[in-house]
Formats: C-alpha cells, sequence, structure tokens
C-alpha cells in the first residue's frame, strides 16, 4: 500500500480564519509549497489545513484510529483507539490539493477515495457495523458529502434517508435553522414532517471542524422532537474543537488528524 506526504512550509502563524460550513480558510497568505507530495490524510472533504504551531510545520498527516464511543453510553465522546486495517486503506486514497479553491489553503479531496470501490465500501461498512444494531430510523445527511455516505449507509441499516440542505434547495415546506459562522451566519433546512417525535437520529457528514454545522443539524432535529443518537464523521480536525461543541452528543469518526 502506497502512503502519500505532503511537505510544506509556513511563513507565520495564521491568527484569523474563516468558517464556511466546513470550510477553513486561513486569512493570512501561506508559502506555497515548492512541490507537492503525495500524503497521508483521509476523509474529508472541505477540509482546509491550520497550523497549531508557530514556524514552519513540515508535516501533515492523518492517524489511522477510531473514537468509538458506544452511543447512549456513559461515554458520550468516548476516544478508545481501535486500530483497523481498512483505515489505513481509506487514508492512502484520499489526496490532498494545494491552494484550492484558493491560495494558501490544502484541500483533501475525497474524490480520490470514491474512485477506489474497495476503499469507498469499507468507509461504509464502518459505519454500517457500527449503526447496525442500534434501531436507528433516521439517517440525516448535512449537505454536500453527508449525500454521498448517508444513503448507503440508511439502506444497509434499514432507515430513511433526510437530506439537511441550504437555503431554497428543498421544495414545499421546510424547518429553518440558523447557525453561526466566524463571520456571518448560514442557514440549514430540512422537510416538515421528514422526520417525527422520537425516531432515533443518526447524523452524517464527512468531516468535523469547528462542529457549526453538526451542532445546527442537532438543534434541526430536536427541534421536531427526534432523538439525536449520534454524529458520525469521516475525519475530525481535533485543533479546531469541533467535539466540544457538541455537548453531550456523541461523535463517531474513522480517522483524526494531528
Amino acid at each position: 500500500m502506497n502512503t502519500l506526504k505532503i511537505s510544506f512550509a509556513v511563513l507565520k502563524k495564521p491568527t484569523s480564519y474563516f468558517f464556511g460550513g466546513n470550510s477553513v480558510i486561513s486569512l493570512k497568505s501561506l508559502t506555497p509549497p515548492s512541490s507537492v507530495k503525495p500524503a497521508s490524510i483521509s476523509g474529508g472533504p472541505r477540509v482546509y489545513s491550520t497550523f497549531a504551531g508557530t514556524g514552519v510545520r513540515t508535516d501533515f498527516k492523518v492517524n489511522s484510529y477510531s473514537n468509538m464511543a458506544e452511543p447512549d453510553s456513559d461515554h458520550k465522546q468516548g476516544d478508545v483507539a481501535v486500530k483497523d486495517d481498512r483505515i489505513a486503506h481509506i487514508s492512502s486514497t484520499i489526496r490532498v490539493i494545494p491552494d484550492f479553491p484558493k491560495p494558501g489553503i490544502m484541500f483533501q479531496d475525497i474524490t480520490t477515495m470514491l474512485l477506489d470501490p474497495v476503499a469507498f465500501k469499507d468507509s461504509i461498512d464502518l459505519f454500517v457495523e457500527r449503526y447496525k444494531d442500534k434501531d436507528i430510523s433516521v439517517v440525516a445527511g448535512v449537505e454536500a458529502r453527508g449525500f454521498i455516505f448517508g444513503p448507503p449507509i440508511a439502506l444497509a441499516i434499514g432507515a430513511k434517508f433526510v437530506p439537511m440542505r441550504k437555503p431554497n434547495k428543498l421544495p414545499g415546506a421546510v424547518i429553518s435553522e440558523e447557525y453561526s459562522l466566524e463571520y456571518g451566519t448560514d442557514i440549514m433546512e430540512m422537510h416538515v414532517g421528514a422526520v417525527e417525535v422520537g425516531e432515533r437520529t443518526l447524523v452524517i457528514d464527512d468531516l468535523i471542524a469547528t462542529g457549526g454545522t453538526l451542532v445546527a443539524a442537532i438543534n434541526l432535529l430536536e427541534r421536531v422532537g427526534a432523538n439525536v443518537v449520534e454524529c458520525a464523521c469521516v475525519i475530525e480536525l481535533p485543533d479546531l474543537k469541533g467535539r466540544d461543541r457538541l455537548g453531550d452528543k456523541p461523535l463517531f469518526v474513522l480517522v483524526s488528524s494531528t
């Protein structure tokens, strides 16, 4: 199995970021890498790198492990490391695109994982194995990449899939939830009647960064009386502390960045 690696240098620590959904865009200019090498990174989507330290950071990688908190257990956000060889393969299929969609942004591109049927199936299987016996009746997928993972999981566990969309995308009556970004606000919508009172619900997205999008999804579902069992993502960026914003809601991730 080939492991991809990427190296880059930073002139200064970014001091300000723009958060748009799960997008993290540095407002400071970064030194673009002079050459791009394959990277060992996984999971997700609109992932834009941030830099925890000052000076030069020479690596950007993902640890292959799962945070395996059991839904409804006393350890809502458990940190038990459970190794699975499938995760390493998933990580190896995802590439990093420098300077996309703007200079200084390191974009984690999961489309290359989708080109690998084994890696894509493994990612779905890992979620299905976790939730197949949890009596979940609703899988709520967050736009847009939650739409990739949510439907096959829902079909496999016998649940319905409910899309959580941006404004003016859903026809008919909707319920809306406004949530805050670092600069401004955004809105998430769901069809009226799609989720009923008491239904056990899984919220899925590809990435958790600051946690704002998942919090909005939780609030929207709880407003209609749903029981949000857990949130699930392919990748977590723990430096951005999105997990902390979920309160007592458990979070399950396939890989966590370092």
